[in-house]
């Protein structure tokens, strides 16, 4: 572990490690490669998310690699996220936010919330998540960076503006029908409607630098 000097938070060899979901991009197929959980590189996949959860009471953030693709284009593999600790009032559509799902974290945006919990999807998962409840929430995402490069602060202008656009259009797009028919594939208008959705996600990804 080192410290970061741009954040001053810790900077770990860790992963988001993938735990398959529906990625429509494929026409919803099945796809191992999207989800993830936290896991230090070299552990055992059950001290994840204590170990996170320590770091962040330590030092109030905690860097993360991206090894999925559930939320890309945004956050692709080997991006970098900066966990901080979880602030309910800062929980709104839109904000991304880390939880618990089995031994690992869960990185992907919020579509609602209420007192129950949070709903989430992945930006690149055709269907929204079950209701998380605030127990298992154990982060939010706060920095963004390509691997070696500076990072963005997803808590100052544009990006509170735009991530609440995205979970707009997150949302709209996970009402979408884009489920294989018959036939094998999805149905047409719905598929060109998930394209057409997709682009604000990669405009916005031309604002990392």
């Amino acid at each position: 572990m080192s410290i970061n000097q741009e954040t001053g938070g810790p900077s770990v060899s860790a992963n988001l490690w993938p735990h398959g979901g529906t990625d429509a991009r494929g026409g919803g197929a099945p796809n191992s490669r999207v989800g993830g959980g936290v896991r230090p590189a070299g552990s055992t996949a059950d001290i994840a998310t204590p170990f996170v959860v320590e770091l962040l009471a330590r030092h109030g953030a905690v860097w993360v690699r991206e090894a999925s693709r559930s939320m890309s284009p945004l956050i692709r593999e080997g991006d970098e996220v900066r966990l901080v600790p979880l602030e309910p009032r800062r929980i709104t559509r839109g904000a991304l936010i880390a939880y618990r799902k089995g031994e690992g974290l869960v990185l992907h945006r919020v579509l609602a919330s209420s007192e129950a919990g949070v709903i989430t999807k992945g930006d690149a998962l055709a269907s929204p998540d079950p209701l998380i409840g605030w127990q298992d929430v154990v982060a939010r995402a706060a920095g963004l960076r390509r691997a070696g490069m500076p990072s963005a602060d997803l808590d100052t202008f544009p990006w509170p503006l735009v991530n609440h656009a995205l979970g707009v259009i997150a949302a709209i797009a996970g009402r979408l029908r884009v489920e294989e028919d018959s036939g094998g594939m999805p149905p047409l208008l719905p598929r060109l409607a998930w394209k057409a959705l997709r682009v604000p996600f990669h405009l916005a990804r031309c604002l990392v630098p």
